[in-house]
């Protein structure tokens, strides 16, 4: 299996601004929930958490001690909280999907057990603040995303013969923008007659587990750089999202027949070679 993000787009995310912010900032895709928040462009889910020790133990080493387990928990519950508000598909989280499932639940939990403190604040007051961090790439995609997405025989997908007056599309970057369209971790893409064009079908599971269905930017030229799509990809404007949807869009049925025009173009959308472009999220955390 091929490589779908060459070690090459660690040069983009390192470019700096003038004023020393690294572009990275500029274009991701972040969602605040209410326990933390969910960068869909790197696909982490993080969260906070405080925690102090009995007030006669602060500022001594057992008080210290105390005060950052206490944190570390705190942002545990948070990091599940988070995880419970993960948009998995149209107007479904994770917790609602999975709501009264004891067995799924136990699964998540231990999951998040792995998680790393990303961060670690000691305060003059006592308190500790910690940030948990980690990615719902791999394991929680993998135990999380429908059954609908199967593992599928990539060598039993022949390319077209190769034509010299064709350069062939190497991606597909929809922009979004300027609609209600909103990130999902499963979401379809659809023509004007409903017709799809890109959805669970159309995808490798063992790359969507590890990728996902697509990558997440607020910006244009940056989606173009990220490597995911190659250096030619199909750049289509969405029209909006699909009725009584938020996270299905709908493309031109120009777009669409371009798209299925050859069997090489059916390749990358497999390949999960796909970056939608959204504008940014409001800044008030979701409930």
């Amino acid at each position: 299996m091929r490589q779908i993000f060459p070690a090459a787009i660690l040069l983009v995310l390192l470019v700096c601004s003038p004023v020393g912010k690294t572009c990275a900032e500029d274009f991701e895709l972040v969602e605040l929930a209410a326990g933390g928040r969910i960068n869909w462009t790197h696909r982490l889910i993080e969260a906070r958490g405080s925690g102090t020790s009995e007030p006669e133990a602060a500022n001594t080493p057992e008080g210290w001690i105390a005060a950052a387990r206490n944190a570390r928990r705190d942002a545990y519950v948070n990091l599940l909280e988070t995880v419970w508000q993960l948009r998995l598909c149209n107007h479904k989280v994770v917790g609602q999907l999975f709501s009264g499932d004891d067995q799924m639940l136990a699964k998540i939990e231990e999951l998040l057990k792995s998680s790393k403190v990303h961060d670690t604040v000691y305060r003059s007051d006592g308190t500790v603040d910690v940030v948990r961090r980690m990615s719902f790439s791999g394991p929680l995609s993998q135990l999380i995303l429908p059954g609908s997405i199967v593992q599928l025989e990539m060598k039993n997908l022949g390319r077209t013969t190769f034509d010299p007056d064709h350069r062939p599309f190497t991606g597909l970057v929809v922009d979004a923008r300027k609609t209600d369209v909103v990130p999902a971790m499963c979401f379809d893409i659809v023509d004007e007659s409903g017709r799809e064009v890109y959805g669970s079908a159309h995808v490798s599971r063992e790359l969507v587990v590890q990728h996902g269905m697509c990558g997440y930017a607020t910006d244009l030229s940056a989606a173009g750089q990220m490597g995911r799509t190659g250096n030619n990809p199909l750049t289509v404007r969405a029209l909006g999202a699909v009725d009584g949807s938020r996270t299905d869009i709908v493309i031109s049925n120009t777009d669409a027949s371009r798209l299925r025009s050859r069997a090489e173009n059916l390749f990358f959308l497999r390949e999960c070679r796909v970056m939608v472009v959204c504008d940014p999220l409001p800044e008030k955390p979701r409930q």
